[in-house]
């Protein structure tokens, strides 16, 4: 089954829980979380303020698809971003689908498959309909070409409102295996950066958009792999750099979130403009015709993950509409239906005391004296400082043909489509519907004008 494109509801919110890895189990962790139809439920076990007896919280949620960890990609395409794909490639609208969750939750890793089956789709239904691709990338208040080696570019906004990266290599693209190369090439170049969670967090939100021109319309599909969120506790072991990088992360998701629960409760007003991130996704929430967009939350099941995952599942149900809370108001969110179940008494320090004695029965090493030495990952760089070694390399793995076509982009970035969006106002067929029956709006085209400040260098 597919997804079901609404026409009054352009808002969609999904779920997929990834497997509890091998490691985790090893070092005591169980799963949490349980994936019903339409459903999802954490398990919370909390204790009592006398820290002796213990009890547990089933916190039941409801979305539009959840996805266990039994589901495989190809089910997970298919009910998220397979009509937004047909719609897209038929000229009927545009259309956004975007990855959101805590770091280690596997966005990445649904995003790159989705990637490979849009490619494969998105060439068996345009016909001979124009096809190219642009990638850009956020890092902090800075938008990056990542096509284009990571060269700064602005976000311009166009006469009819809609955000675009000006200039920005754009690359026309005939075939799956083209398609696929030119995102994988953006994804090794993609800022990453070790942390306490993994060697290759994601430091930067990841945007692909796919142009695909009609007789006088365009329609665009982004897809957006999010930055993960981050709370204080994983920051804990960050140096100075990433736990800027962090803040800047939690900053932007907490405008996108307002933006889309604004969006979802069809508020009048939606304040795009507060971030770099909400002004180039502007399409999906602003504007009286804004086009579908398909939000899939990724959680971890390991119990150690469970504040971040009810954290994750409270946010998108505000996404969702489903609350009116909004951002800023407090920093502890509720949501779900909860159901408390009483777990017995528990002597926590008898717990303690035999934790403590096989810890000194084992004989660990003492550690010397001074200050400890910094976690082992503070001491790696950034990706971005070899980026353009990194360029070169993928650069040469590519056919010869779709090198020089990226050579030619490059040479080139403020192309002729690029400046007509900016120009005129893009409108697909059910724009054109919606117009016919109102009166057309007067006064001139506006002169294309920076949705910000230039990019620092």
């Amino acid at each position: 089954e597919g997804s079901t494109l609404s026409a009054d509801r352009f808002v969609r919110v999904c779920v997929r829980k990834r497997p509890l890895f091998p490691h985790e189990t090893a070092q005591g962790e169980f799963d949490v979380i349980t994936c019903l139809p339409g459903r999802v439920v954490v398990h919370d076990a909390r204790m009592h303020p006398d820290m002796r007896h213990m009890f547990m919280n089933h916190v039941d949620f409801v979305f539009d698809e959840v996805f266990g960890e039994e589901t495989g990609n190809s089910d997970v395409y298919l009910s998220t971003a397979r009509d937004l794909v047909r719609a897209v490639s038929q000229g009927v609208s545009s259309g956004t689908v975007m990855c959101y969750g805590q770091t280690g939750s596997g966005k990445t890793f649904t995003m790159s498959s989705i990637y490979e089956r849009v490619a494969s789709d998105m060439f068996a239904l345009v016909g001979e309909r124009p096809v190219s691709v642009c990638f850009v990338e956020l890092l902090g208040d800075n938008c990056f070409d990542i096509l284009n080696a990571g060269a700064p570019c602005n976000l311009s906004t166009g006469a009819d409102g809609s955000v675009h990266p000006y200039p920005c290599v754009e690359v026309p693209v005939s075939e799956p295996a083209e398609l696929k190369g030119l995102i994988d090439m953006a994804a090794k170049l993609r800022a990453t950066a070790a942390t306490g969670v993994h060697d290759g967090s994601s430091r930067s939100h990841a945007c692909c958009r796919i142009f695909v021109q009609g007789d006088g319309t365009e329609t665009c599909l982004t897809l957006v792999d999010l930055a993960g969120t981050e709370h204080r506790i994983d920051s804990a072991e960050h140096n100075a750099e990433r736990q800027k990088e962090g803040a800047k992360i939690n900053a932007s998701l907490a405008a996108l979130k307002e933006c889309i629960r604004a969006t979802a409760a069809k508020a009048k007003f939606v304040p795009f403009r507060r971030n770099r991130l909400t002004q180039l996704l502007r399409g999906c929430f602003a504007g009286e015709h804004a086009h579908p967009t398909v939000i899939i939350a990724t959680v971890s099941p390991s119990s150690k993950d469970t504040e971040h995952s009810l954290n994750t599942l409270r946010h998108a149900c505000i996404m969702d509409g489903q609350g009116e809370s909004k951002a800023g108001e407090s920093t502890h969110l509720t949501g779900g239906a909860v159901t408390s179940e009483n777990l017995g008494e528990v002597d926590v320090t008898k717990i303690a005391r035999e934790r403590i004695a096989a810890k000194k029965k084992a004989a660990p090493p003492e550690r010397p004296l001074g200050k400890a030495a910094p976690p082992a990952h503070q001491a790696k760089q950034s990706n971005t400082s070899r980026r353009s070694a990194l360029d070169k390399r993928c650069l040469t793995r590519l056919p010869p043909h779709l090198s020089e076509a990226i050579a030619a982009a490059r040479a080139n970035p403020a192309n002729e489509r690029q400046r007509a969006r900016l120009l005129t106002a893009s409108t697909t067929p059910a724009d054109e519907e919606a117009a016919a029956s109102e009166e057309a709006p007067t006064g001139g085209v506006r002169t294309p004008r920076p949705a910000s400040a230039r990019c620092s260098q």
